[in-house]
């Protein structure tokens, strides 16, 4: 039996107890720092793996943090932008990268998908790390996959189960100026 390829974002919701809930009211969300529009002074994409950063890659000139919503989880996206901030793509909804989990120093998004059967299946993901230092952002993003996998219930979770044995497929790094 082929099932289809399945996609899920990982959106943590944080069970608080009501003296953490009063004790962090009025912080805002986790990624209240990314939003808004950010001038990429440097991309760089390494399609071999991720031992290091790749040569540097064109575009896009600005990026542009936006908040949504999805059943009650708050997060953030980016879209790319030719411009500082009014000519941008459409948000990638579900299929984009949703940066909800926090992290030291920023969120990450996580999306993981599966295809084919337990005899043969292909597993691939994507985690995306946002942080905002010094008044700079970095976003690292690694994706991973492996094709062939015998010994799998082939489901998104089996990806995430396995994800840090996967092989690195592409390491991508965006780095960028608030404006």
């Amino acid at each position: 039996m082929h099932r289809s390829e399945k996609r899920r974002h990982r959106l943590h919701v944080v069970a608080a107890t009501a003296a953490f809930a009063a004790a962090t009211a009025g912080c805002g969300e986790p990624y209240d720092d990314l939003l808004g529009v950010w001038r990429v002074t440097a991309h760089t994409e390494n399609e071999a793996g991720c031992d290091g950063e790749g040569p540097a890659v064109a575009g896009p000139p600005y990026i542009k943090f936006i908040e949504g919503s999805f059943f009650g989880q708050e997060y953030a996206e980016y879209i790319a932008c030719a411009d500082a901030g009014t000519m941008c793509d459409e948000p990638g909804g579900l299929f984009g990268l949703l940066y909800a989990e926090e992290i030291s120093g920023g969120v990450r998004a996580q999306l993981y998908a599966s295809s084919g059967s337990p005899e043969d299946c292909v597993l691939s993901g994507t985690v995306s790390d946002a942080t905002v230092q010094g008044g700079q952002l970095r976003i690292e993003t690694r994706s991973r996959s492996q094709d062939n996998v015998t010994d799998s219930s082939c489901d998104p979770d089996d990806t995430e189960a396995r994800w840090a044995d996967l092989p690195c497929t592409r390491y991508e790094v965006i780095v960028g100026a608030r404006i």
